[in-house]
């Protein structure tokens, strides 16, 4: 048996058999002392070796049984459906967590971006939080879920790590049992802002439109106003009901390429997340003489998005990335050390990279 071998498992082989053999000759010798036949000692040895090894085999299943339930972790995510993002921070949590020999429970929205859905599912972890040993969460809308995070923080007693979206604008107001790690969002705007400056600076009259959505929104805030700084002629406009959509941002970039009139160009186009950035360069194609040099830059640096960027023909030029391998692998390195009671900031910010053709 695997589970009782002596190379396989030395201590575990030692234990059981030490304590089985203690036992039976314990018994054989009382049982000789009675005066009981050799017979009956045999039978009696027979028993009790049967017995002891049912009784350790219960034992160590329970044990077993206990061990792999209490090491799960949860992930409860903001928005899934067509987030590439999203999916590779999934499989590279989901690999740092399995080296660490925990299983990942995967939490989604039925509807992305929706407080309601999420509430809902900290009420269900918070009623199995005995089946968990921590979990990571993406919080969305987070002025009306951020009492239901402290209350399943404070209740649950359980480590949390936020990513994504910080809940709490203050350190203070973070729960003692959680941390965030992650990107400054805002910063990634300014990071896609100073770039697309850098190469229309000296443009007379420069066109910059910012396909956006409502979350996040401090990454268009911020490109905006770098930009207004940066080029003082700049015009700027912004379409944030995107949603982080592929197919939304390519009906919004068609839509405003219909409005140009006959003597505008458009400069560039800054997507605050790939999946637009894929779908603003859809629509760029094929190319108009108002949009024959537009370039886009998008945020996340999915593998399709570095893909086009390394293609010289593309107008994809640039992303701003949030590198998933080392957001998962920080997370997983807080949770482990919330687990064991020692002390972890309560904001560790990543800095993020532009992703550029060479």
């Amino acid at each position: 048996m695997a589970w009782l071998d002596r190379d396989r498992t030395p201590a575990r082989f030692t234990v059981v058999t030490s304590v089985t053999s203690g036992l039976v000759l314990t018994a054989i010798l009382k049982t000789i002392e009675a005066g009981v036949s050799g017979g009956a000692v045999l039978m009696w040895f027979a028993l009790t070796s049967a017995g002891v090894a049912a009784i350790s085999w219960s034992a160590l299943s329970v044990v077993r049984r206990f061990r792999e339930r209490s090491k799960r972790a949860f992930l409860m995510t903001s928005a899934f459906s067509q987030k590439y993002y999203v999916a590779s921070f999934v499989q590279r949590l989901h690999s740092a967590l399995d080296q660490d020999g925990t299983e990942l429970v995967l939490k989604v929205p039925d509807r992305d971006y929706d407080a309601g859905a999420q509430s809902h599912h900290l009420g269900r972890l918070l009623d199995r939080r005995k089946d968990y040993i921590g979990g990571i969460i993406f919080a969305s809308e987070v002025p009306r879920l951020r009492d239901d995070l402290v209350l399943f923080c404070e209740k649950s007693r359980l480590p949390v790590v936020f990513t994504d979206i910080e809940p709490f604008e203050k350190e203070a107001d973070y729960p003692a049992n959680s941390t965030f790690i992650g990107y400054d969002t805002g910063q990634l705007g300014e990071l896609a802002g100073t770039w697309i400056a850098n190469r229309l600076r000296g443009h007379p009259r420069p066109y910059v439109l910012i396909i956006a959505s409502r979350e996040h929104n401090s990454r268009q805030e911020r490109c905006e106003r770098v930009l207004r700084r940066e080029l003082g002629d700049v015009r700027i406009v912004v379409d944030d009901r995107c949603g982080f959509m592929r197919s939304r941002a390519y009906d919004a970039v068609r839509a405003h390429i219909r409005q140009l009139r006959p003597t505008e160009c458009l400069s560039a186009i800054f997507c605050t997340n790939d999946e637009m950035a894929l779908g603003a360069v859809d629509a760029l194609t094929p190319c108009t003489p108002a949009t024959k040099d537009t370039f886009v830059v998008g945020v996340d640096g999915v593998q399709e998005a570095r893909a086009l960027i390394d293609d010289v023909n593309s107008p994809l030029r640039a992303t701003v990335v949030q590198d998933t391998h080392r957001l998962a692998v920080g997370v997983v390195d807080q949770l482990a050390k919330m687990r064991r009671g020692h002390p972890v900031p309560r904001r560790t910010m990543l800095d993020a990279e532009i992703y550029e053709a060479q």
